[in-house]
């Protein structure tokens, strides 16, 4: 069973933006089935550079139709997008060190703001370049 189940709810209705959305929770849950496989650090910590670095391209992808598209919330939900990848950064060294597991509440974190970011920051977001044409 999916940690993280994606539903129409969390449609935006920008293509290229959705597929990216889908694949995140893939590999969150991904992510939630090597922890609970007892996986290796190191598998953990791949899996956990790979969504990183996803993450990292998908908030670009956004930043960039935001810019385009001249959306007048961009500093603000660039901020946000800024302050997740400093946590993911902060948890990759945590976990690297060997000073942090990957733990359930980690894992409840991840889902609980990828929901809640598209839910409501990109869908907000989404109103504007589906207004502008960006669909």
């Amino acid at each position: 069973m999916a940690f993280v189940k994606w539903e129409p709810k969390f449609e935006v209705g920008v293509a290229a933006v959705d597929a990216q959305h889908r694949m995140l929770f893939e590999h969150v849950n991904a992510l939630f089935d090597a922890m609970q496989a007892g996986q290796g650090k190191d598998e953990i910590g791949k899996t956990l550079s790979f969504l990183a670095k996803y993450t990292v391209d998908h908030f670009k992808t956004e930043e960039d139709l935001m810019q385009k598209s001249a959306y007048p919330g961009y500093a603000d939900h660039k901020a946000i997008h800024d302050e997740l990848t400093r946590q993911v950064v902060e948890l990759q060294g945590k976990l690297a060190k060997g000073s942090q597991m990957l733990s359930l509440p980690v894992m409840h974190f991840l889902r609980d703001w990828l929901a809640h970011h598209i839910s409501e920051e990109d869908k907000k977001m989404a109103l504007h370049l589906n207004a502008a044409g960006i669909h």
